[in-house]
């Protein structure tokens, strides 16, 4: 191989040809921007060769030859099939054009594609003139992957575009490029040669060049050998239905890129029918060539992926209507109440007969190894059937659930969620055991678990049950916490061979803990609402005397008021959590009347102590949990910053807060009601709070009679129920109003709570306040302390005032301090508010502008002052 630069590029480059150097053995330049830099001269063409270089020429306006501008036309025919159809399509664009004088390259790859070189008299950008219908993929080197091509273009390169030269060396191949025709510089000079006119270009339209949907499905991922398992698993029915077996090429097509591999592929698959003949070779590529011009929703191997499942189902079925020779056992047989629900044959997977070596390995067990990328859209097929999930809730299990279950390519059940899910909610042994309890917000067990029968009587080897002291239901109204035994016992069943009645599948502590919490959903219940719902009012009024009836209170607008919105509240947030009732009723009296009693009654299963620290949230979430009716015991015992967190807890209608071992935090809304009790008649230490607290004397002489209590306590609550229905039919939306509205009963309330206020040195300074106020003003002036000759009273009054005149302390001695406390003590003096007219503060002798109180308030000082109110 010469090491010099070529004799035959020397010429080329004296015509006017602009050379430069490429990489060796491939069509890339030397350097960068090369489009950019000045033409090279032989001499620094001779002087930059090194061995091996390609040589390459730049088209368009760098070459200036024979008068005009060399251009190339790139018939790239990449399906050898389509020569044909290309170099007729060359012609219809240039049908004044003599193709077959052209000066032509034929590239080293050897294939059908050419470079046909023509001169223009203007230079002209690269413009693609046509496209072939179809695509093909192929590797391109330079993006590193698979990229769709057309099976054949035609395209002029100009100015910005470079081509391989003669002796060029193919990057793949390793073959030279070659003239198959050389140019003709003899007669060029002439104005022979291959001459065209630039309106043979404008007049030609942009080729339509567009991006196919195929093109932006990804092909999917198998391993090693997992396509090969996938197709043998087609059933030949598809093979042998005619719209079947071209869906089979199409996917194929997709999956290699319009491949030879995968045609061979395609042809193997079809061999498998009858009506294939071997002769038809040709007549099948041409349809093979066919799929790459689909220009609709492509059709993918997530299609056969899918029949594929189908036909290992039908496996899956087939291997249990095998085994199933001899009935399953009744139904009398069952060691629980639940065997007399129907149990479907497929369901049961046992069996008497030793399983050979790798017997339903295929279906049953086995890590899901050469799990594929199937996430592709299956657009031909938009569900799997008609087959619906059946709800945990409904213990008949049907075989439609089987159909839906996640299969590897060896037939085994795939260790998913949503597998382990199906199971859990279908398997006769399970179903429906795991349940949610709405009002703990909890997972619990309260019925005992299923049974599946032997598959043959006698069997040597028994069904795996759910048996043992766990599952021995404890509390049937609230349901037994679910707990880590059961899951491992659940995991045994699941993970149990075929034989035994298990499915052989592989479960992780996840999918196994989410999969319960999910099928818990299916068979939610309430255990309130359930025991509210089974109750019959007999239509004796009962709730509006349960004060008096019962702590003898008296029989009053309030006492009748106040059992009424007690025990409605209590319903409302049962059926409506975080209703609003910021209210709690206080039984007072001396202590051994039962009042607690009393309270545990009313909540039936559902009574709790509020016990902890008012300002830990999350504590008094917990301690309401399962709670319908919670005592708050001893108010008297709480200290005035208890009492007002209290209040702000009491207003609450939803808590928020992570609990233990919870993942996130959750919104709680209150469904229970508070209760107070104390053996004291002097509790309410916050001024602004009193209005919560419905105290309710117990004026029993001796104690409350709670038998009675229990013996009518679920009428008590079937007439609340229907009161709380009432009041929705007759507001069915919004917040129903449980609080006092009637007159008397807020006027009781109200004397009630000011009489249970503990008294303060607030208080005790508000009483001299008022004493002071009412009092002549007394100066010593006759002008001062008189008007019209009656004694002048204070109609204002401020702080500083106060401090100083009231209480005859030094004025320097004022401070924050004493502002709070006589602030506090202004609140308490009837008849007198701080004044907001104009800028609130009024100019006082000895003590400037200072904010100020009025007698009236605001009315009243207007009035004075003849303003408008």
């Amino acid at each position: 191989m010469s090491t010099g630069f070529p004799s035959s590029s020397i010429e080329l480059a004296n015509e006017g040809f602009a050379l430069h150097h490429l990489h060796p053995r491939e069509k890339r330049p030397i350097g960068e921007n090369w489009s950019d830099r000045p033409v090279l001269t032989v001499e620094q063409l001779r002087a930059t060769h090194r061995p091996g270089y390609n040589i390459g020429v730049r088209l368009g306006e760098p070459s200036q030859v024979g008068g005009g501008y060399l251009h190339a036309l790139d018939v790239d025919i990449r399906i050898p099939d389509l020569k044909d159809e290309a170099w007729d399509a060359l012609a219809k664009l240039f049908p004044d054009l003599n193709i077959v004088d052209l000066p032509c390259v034929q590239s080293g790859s050897g294939g059908e594609s050419r470079h046909l070189y023509v001169i223009l008299d203007k230079p002209f950008r690269s413009k693609k003139l046509w496209v072939s219908e179809g695509k093909h993929r192929t590797f391109d080197k330079a993006k590193g992957r698979d990229v769709w091509h057309y099976d054949a273009e035609i395209e002029l390169f100009g100015t910005g575009k470079q081509t391989a030269l003669p002796t060029s060396i193919h990057p793949d191949t390793g073959q030279p490029y070659r003239w198959i025709r050389p140019f003709d510089f003899a007669v060029l000079d002439l104005g022979i040669g291959p001459f065209m006119p630039s309106a043979a270009i404008e007049r030609l339209a942009v080729a339509e060049h567009a991006t196919y949907e195929f093109e932006t499905r990804e092909p999917l991922t198998f391993g090693p050998g997992q396509l090969d398992r996938l197709l043998a698993d087609i059933p030949d029915e598809r093979i042998d239905d005619y719209h079947d077996w071209i869906t089979i090429g199409q996917a194929l097509h997709h999956q290699f890129g319009g491949s030879d591999a995968g045609f061979e592929l395609w042809l193997t698959l079809s061999a498998r029918s009858p009506k294939f003949d071997p002769k038809d070779r040709r007549n099948l590529l041409r349809k093979w060539r066919g799929f790459g011009k689909n220009r609709r929703k492509p059709v993918t191997l997530a299609t056969v992926v899918e029949w594929a499942k189908d036909a290992r189902l039908d496996a899956f079925r087939d291997a249990f209507d095998e085994e199933d020779e001899e009935p399953a056992a009744s139904a009398a047989d069952a060691p629980v109440s639940r065997a007399a629900e129907p149990v479907d044959e497929i369901d049961a997977i046992g069996g008497d007969e030793p399983l050979s070596a790798g017997e339903f390995d295929d279906i049953l067990g086995g890590d899901d190894d050469d799990d594929a990328d199937e996430e592709d859209e299956v657009d031909e097929i938009d569900a799997l059937g008609s087959n619906k999930p059946v709800k945990g809730q409904s213990r008949a299990v049907t075989g439609d659930w089987i159909s839906l279950l996640d299969i590897n390519d060896e037939g085994a059940i795939k260790g998913t969620l949503h597998n382990v899910e199906l199971l859990v909610r279908n398997d006769p042994r399970i179903s429906g055991l795991p349940q949610l309890n709405e009002f703990t917000l909890e997972t619990v067990q309260r019925t005992p678990p299923g049974f599946k029968a032997n598959r043959r009587v006698g069997a040597a080897k028994q069904t795996r049950q759910l048996d043992g002291r766990i599952w021995r239901v404890k509390d049937a109204l609230n349901g037994d916490l679910w707990s880590g035994e059961r899951d491992a016992a659940v995991r045994s069943i699941l993970e149990a061979p075929k034989s035994q009645g298990g499915y052989g599948v592989k479960v992780t502590d996840r999918d196994l803990r989410e999969a319960i919490v999910l099928a818990s959903h299916d068979s939610a219940f309430h255990p309130v609402q359930e025991y509210l719902q089974s109750l019959t009012w007999d239509g004796t009024p009962r709730v509006e005397n349960l004060f008096r009836d019962y702590v003898g209170a008296p029989d009053d607008a309030y006492s009748r008021s106040v059992s009424r919105l007690m025990m409605v509240a209590a319903v409302t947030r049962i059926f409506e959590p975080g209703h609003k009732f910021d209210f709690a009723v206080i039984l007072e009296g001396l202590q051994g009347k039962r009042k607690s009693t009393f309270i545990r009654a009313l909540g039936r299963s559902w009574f709790g102590e509020l016990d902890g620290e008012w300002s830990d949230q999350k504590q008094m979430i917990e301690l309401m949990q399962c709670k319908w009716i919670m005592e708050i015991p001893e108010l008297s015992g709480f200290n005035r910053g208890d009492v007002r967190s209290i209040k702000a807890f009491m207003s609450r209608t939803h808590d928020r807060a992570r609990l233990a071992y919870a993942k996130r935090a959750a919104e709680f809304p209150r469904q229970c009601i508070f209760i107070g009790s104390t053996n004291d008649f002097n509790y309410l230490k916050d001024d602004t709070g009193a209005r919560r607290w419905w105290p309710m004397p117990c004026a029993l002489e001796g104690e409350i009679d709670t038998a009675r209590l229990e013996a009518n306590v679920d009428q008590l609550w079937a007439e609340a129920l229907h009161l709380y229905r009432a009041m929705r039919e007759a507001q069915p939306h919004g917040t129903l109003p449980l609080y006092l509205a009637d007159p008397e009963a807020c006027a009781t309330a109200t004397r009630l709570q000011e009489a249970r206020r503990v008294e303060s040195a607030d208080d005790g300074f508000a009483g001299q306040i008022a004493e002071w106020l009412a009092q002549p003003i007394a100066t010593g002036s006759i002008d001062g302390d008189f008007d019209n000759g009656k004694p002048r009273h204070r109609t204002e009054t401020c702080l500083q005032e106060l401090w100083s005149e009231c209480f005859g302390n030094d004025p320097k001695s004022y401070n924050q301090q004493a502002a709070q406390q006589l602030g506090r003590s202004m609140a308490l003096v009837r008849g007198w508010a701080i004044c907001t007219v104009g800028s609130g503060k009024k100019r006082f002798p000895r003590y400037g502008q200072q904010r100020f109180y009025s007698l009236g308030g605001d009315a009243g000082f207007a009035r004075r002052e003849g303003l408008s109110a």
